[in-house]
């Protein structure tokens, strides 16, 4: 797969759900707090939880979840995975995520939290115009909040 390759983000398929499973506890166990298969079906199934899957020549390469907030204005950018870092997918696909929640679903600002320690990603979202606003903490490790107004 080359960088410039076509992206193509659908809506996770429930069956889906358990390679995107694998693909979490595979992918990076430092900066991703896995969910059990359970957790996924469970969340998957919630109406307010959008699930997306990101494919690269029929390959599942990646998946994000958003969270839309009951004030119809923020969505939480939960996670993304991408399961080949340093292709420059991860930085294609939180751009598609911000025009998502910006066309698909009407809202107008994003926020999400990465560990302090993960500084790619960190790079990432900087790059992609998300600012900090925030700390917070999870199980002892600092946790950095961003936002981005779309």
């Amino acid at each position: 797969m080359l960088p410039d390759q076509e992206l193509v983000v659908r809506d996770t398929k429930r069956e889906e759900l358990e390679l995107i499973c694998d693909m979490e506890r595979g992918g990076a166990p430092d900066f991703v707090i896995p969910y059990s298969i359970e957790k996924h079906h469970s969340e998957f199934a919630k109406p307010n939880v959008v699930y997306k899957s990101v494919w690269c020549d029929a390959q599942l390469i990646g998946f994000f979840i958003l969270v839309l907030e009951q004030d119809a204005r923020n969505v939480e950018f939960r996670r993304i995975v991408v399961s080949k870092p340093g292709f420059g997918y991860g930085k294609r696909i939180v751009k598609m995520v911000d025009q998502i929640c910006r066309s698909e679903f009407g809202r107008l600002r994003v926020w999400l939290d990465v560990f302090e320690t993960n500084l790619r990603a960190r790079h990432v979202y900087e790059q992609c115009g998300y600012q900090r606003f925030g700390e917070s903490e999870h199980e002892g490790r600092r946790l950095l909040l961003y936002e981005k107004v779309l």
